[in-house]
Parts: structure tokens; sequence; C-alpha cells
């Protein structure tokens, strides 16, 4: 009861807090403080309550008076930490956290702040640690065993997460959210039946959630199941029409199969609902490009580097980003992002940049630093990471058709733009000896670590009849993971050679070409480079290819010397060899 003291006017404004009476506690807060002007207490609970109301400034300024006059109450530090973290200031918002543990380290509410801040600076692995601790004190919290499965599982931690959602389906098993993180988690791993069984257990108790039909259609996607991820896309957009992620994974299950304008509609009206959903504008992108639409589809590659899982490391320069204002007298920065077949293939902006009148120089994969060196109008070529030189402004290699406005007409296509080296054209020729009927050089895997590498690469075994063609010596060019294919495959015959152990860079595989009739090649960095050298080049594409190679046909603008063979039903490599066999055969080979 209130008897007019500052310590009955805060137990009764406390009251009225807790029981959701903001008006009366607000009033009873500020009586305390009439009657005791500069009260930590009252300071303190009256900046929470502008918290809780939306008023983070006015939270700020009061709690932080709180603290100045009893700078050793734990909780202060953590409310204060949260009105910073809602102002937008998430480094002071976790310094205040940290001094609130730092007082008192079993802080419940400094623990969850922290754990908040952390999640939202992106150091999730940081946030699943304090969340454990939080674990460590209540072990009975569904709520915070949730949450450290989350930041687990942002982390990359899947293993742990695994066992985290297990203990919490024991608490309560009948957690839909439960089942379907577990289902995230059991999918990372490779666990693929159990990730379904955990998403069908979700769907058991809802089965109408968007979130897990959406996740039960990717897990069907990546086992090439495609109607069935359709289907559970299709029912999440029934339940819930205005989600952007179903309208999205629809969308790429489309492009997987080929129905290009389906797709680019579907993603297109994924990014009207969603905006900022940067894999909804990539996606459409890639839709928009491979029908030849570069104007608006490299407008919308933009939005590839704001993906959370782009596979490009983040560049930190100290030079602003050309934003396509005049170059002449300036010096450019161009780096690259992605793969080594996107830069020999992007590099030919990067050159015709010098006819605007900017000193270009390209920083990029250290395997392609002397290859790239030689060409014309590039000024100089650093290796990734290194000191670069010292420029005016810098730009994505992948960004220049778009600051250029490229289209499809426009591609700088010459018969080549790169060069070997002329001495070590000679060494190798001087190796390979003798020539003795047609040379072909054959790349049958590129990189695993690309997402789709298991779709685009054929391997050694696809490519065995064109070993055993007559009149035709092999030499492998297959560098990385690929080269394991040599064990695999048994003997092989003493026509193939492999080459691929004593090719130190690019610079070696160009002039290796440069001795070669025919390269033959996956979709992969050598078909580029073979392409860009103005070698004869035989390219085997996937049912859906990438967007650079255009929706049909057997020629490409991008390289005048090279023929697509594309495959007609998705996984089946052994017609597109036959006819790749066949038309060398025409050949005389």
């Amino acid at each position: 009861m209130d008897d007019g003291r500052p310590d009955g006017l805060l137990q009764a404004a406390i009251a009225h807090h807790a029981a959701g009476r903001a008006e009366e506690a607000e009033i009873a807060y500020r009586a305390v403080l009439a009657a005791r002007p500069g009260h930590p207490g009252a300071l303190h609970l009256l900046g929470v309550l502008a918290l809780h109301h939306g008023r983070p400034a006015v939270a700020a300024q009061l709690i932080g008076e709180s603290i100045r006059r009893d700078p050793g109450n734990p909780a202060s530090f953590s409310s204060l930490a949260g009105a910073l973290r809602q102002l937008g200031q998430p480094g002071k918002a976790r310094a205040g956290a940290c001094l609130a543990l730092a007082l008192d380290p079993c802080l419940p509410d400094g623990l969850g702040t922290l754990a908040d801040i952390l999640a939202e600076l992106g150091e999730h692995g940081a946030a699943a640690d304090v969340l454990g601790r939080m674990l460590v004190l209540s072990p009975w919290s569904t709520e915070t065993r949730l949450k450290h499965a989350h930041a687990l599982l942002h982390a990359g931690r899947n293993e742990e997460a695994v066992e985290t959602l297990m203990t919490l389906l024991g608490m309560t098993p009948l957690s839909v959210a439960g089942y379907t993180n577990l289902g995230v988690a059991l999918r990372r791993l490779g666990r693929v039946e159990e990730a379904m069984a955990a998403y069908r257990s979700a769907l058991g108790f809802s089965s109408g959630e968007p979130g897990t039909l959406n996740n039960l259609g990717i897990t069907y996607q990546d086992l090439g199941r495609y109607e069935e991820a359709a289907a559970c896309f299709r029912r999440s957009i029934a339940v819930q029409p205005d989600g952007a992620h179903a309208h999205l994974n629809l969308g790429l299950v489309a492009r997987d199969e080929m129905r290009v304008d389906e797709s680019i509609a579907l993603t297109r009206r994924a990014a009207i609902l969603e905006p900022a959903l940067a894999e909804a504008h990539t996606a459409l992108s890639h839709g928009l490009l491979i029908k030849g639409e570069f104007r608006e589809g490299f407008a919308e590659y933009e939005w590839r580097s704001r993906m959370p899982d782009f596979p490009s490391p983040r560049r930190d320069f100290a030079s602003p980003v050309w934003d396509g204002s005049p170059l002449a007298g300036r010096t450019l920065l161009v780096h690259d992002e992605q793969g080594v077949g996107d830069t020999i293939m992007f590099a030919r902006y990067a050159a015709l940049l010098q006819t605007h009148g900017a000193r270009v120089f390209l920083d990029c994969n250290g395997q392609l630093v002397r290859l790239l060196s030689s060409m014309p109008g590039i000024a100089g070529v650093v290796p990734r990471y290194d000191p670069p030189p010292p420029h005016d402004v810098h730009v994505a290699l992948a960004s220049l058709p778009h600051m250029l406005r490229a289209t499809l007409y426009t591609i700088p296509a010459p018969f080549a733009y790169l060069r070997a080296e002329p001495d070590l054209v000679e060494s190798w020729r001087a190796r390979l000896g003798p020539k003795i009927g047609l040379r072909v050089g054959l790349v049958w895997a590129g990189n695993p670590g690309f997402k789709g590498d298991g779709l685009r690469s054929p391997g050694l075994a696809a490519f065995r009849p064109l070993l055993d063609l007559p009149g035709v010596s092999v030499f492998g060019l297959q560098k990385g993971a690929g080269r394991r294919d040599l064990d695999r495959c048994g003997p092989l015959p003493a026509g193939f050679v492999d080459l691929g152990a004593d090719i130190a860079d690019f610079a070696d595989t160009a002039a290796i070409m440069e001795n070669l009739d025919l390269i033959v090649s996956s979709c992969t960095g050598p078909a580029h480079l073979a392409g860009a050298l103005g070698r004869p080049v035989w390219t085997v594409l996937p049912f859906a290819p990438d967007w650079r190679w255009l929706e049909h046909g057997v020629c490409t603008p991008w390289y005048p010397t090279m023929r697509l063979f594309r495959q007609e039903r998705r996984g089946d490599w052994s017609a597109v060899v036959s006819r790749l066999c066949a038309m060398l055969e025409s050949l005389g080979g």
C-alpha cells in the first residue's frame, strides 16, 4: 500500500508496472523522483517502462542517469544495452551487456540481451555460447533451448544443434518448431531421410505450417524429386499466399525443369512480396539472363552479394565503389568475386574500361595472375588479398556488365583476348612429343564446392567412350578433387595421358591448350580459358545450365570458338558423349 514514502511509492509503481498498468506506473515512478530526485531505482524502472513502450532514446537517457548515480547495479547496464540495441548502436549495446555480466555473470537478462546483440551482429557462435550459459542456469527453459538451437544452426554447428533439439523434443514432444529445426540440422548433415521424417512429424502436428512445407520441399528438391517439391511449395502458398520464400522456391523448381518463363514470373512475384529478399532478385536475374534479357538481368544480379550464403569473400577497400561516373584520368581497381571461370569470362569488360580513359588494375585468384597479366588493357594484376596498388575507386568484376549497360548484342567477343606465354607453349610442345592423330584435352569435373557441381560435372567414367576412339590422343587437364576419378576408373587406355599433376596454374593450362586440336570440358574454368584463348572447345552442359549459356543453341556469344553440347534429359551424360564422339569421328579422328 502507498504510504507516501519513496520506498512505498516505488513498490506501488513496481506493482502497477508488473500488472501492465503503464500510465499508473509512470505516475508512481515520477512521484518517487519528486520525493527523492535522482532515485536510481525509479530512474532505471522508468527507463525500462519507456523502453517497453517504444521510446528507446528516453529510456537510454533515464537509465544512463540511473547508472551515474548507482554504477554497481548490473540490471541497469543490461537495460541500457537493450535501449542502445533498439537505437541501432550494437557496439555500445554489447559493451553495456558485458558490463552487466562483469557485475553479475549469472544475470539472466544480461545473458539474454548479449545473446540477442551477438546474433544481430552475425556472431552466431558467440551467441550460442552465451545461450549455453543460460541453459546451465535454466536447463528447463524450452524458449532458451530453441534460441540456442537457432544460434547453433546459424553458426554451422549442426551436430550440436541436433543434440539441443533432441533434448528440447524430449521436454516438449509436440514442438513443431523443434521438429522443423531438427530437419534443417539433419539436412545440412546429409541425413536427408531423417530430415524428411522430422519435417513430416512437424506437419503431423501442424499440417499447414508454411515454413515446414517449404523446408520439406527444399529437401525433395535436393533429391531431384521436383514434383513432390513443387507440391509442398504450392501447399505453402495456398496457406500463405503472400509467402515470398514459397514463391521463390517454386520458381527455382521451375528453373531446374527449364520452365524459364514460369520461373521468371514466380521469382519476380517473390521479389515484389518481399522487396529486400536478395535470393529472389538473384534468382530472377538468372532467369532473365538465360533468356538474354541482359539489361534487367544484370541490374537484378547486383543483389547477389546481399545473399547470406554468397560465396565471395568479403572485400574491404579504402576507396569508394565506382558509381558509374567518368573514369578519364582515374585508376580503377577491379576485383573478382567467384570462380575462375567467372573471372576469365568477365575480364573482357575490365579491359574495355581502358577505352573510357581509366587505368585498370585487376585483383583476382592467384592461379590467374600470370595468365591475365598479358591481357591488353590491364595495367597490372595482383593476387587476391595482396596489398592493392593505389587507386581512386573499385568495383566488382561481375558488376561491370551492369555498369556498362551491356546487352546480349554488345558482348565484347574477340576471337581471342588471352594468350599463352610463348616460352611455356614451346616447353609443353617439347614435352608432348610428336603429334599422333587428333589431340584432345579433357576436363571432366569442376569445383565440388560449387553448389550445383554434381549436376554439371559428368566425371571421367562418363567420358570413357571418348578415350577409346581410334586416332584420338586424350590429354587429361583435370585439377582438384576430380582427379580421384583416375583411380576409380580402372586401367585407362594407352592413348590417355594425364597432365594434371604437373600443371602449376592456368598459365600452364593455357600453354598446353595451344598445343591441342580440341578441348572438351564440363562447365568450369578451363572451358572459359579455352574460349578466351580462341581454341576450339566443346563444352558439355547439364539439363538446366548456368545462365551464361542461354536457354537454347549450340553456340555462345561469349566465345566464338565454343560449341555447346546440352543434356536432353536430366542426368543423362551418355547421350551427350555419344553425340560428341560421333562428331569427333566425322572429323576424321
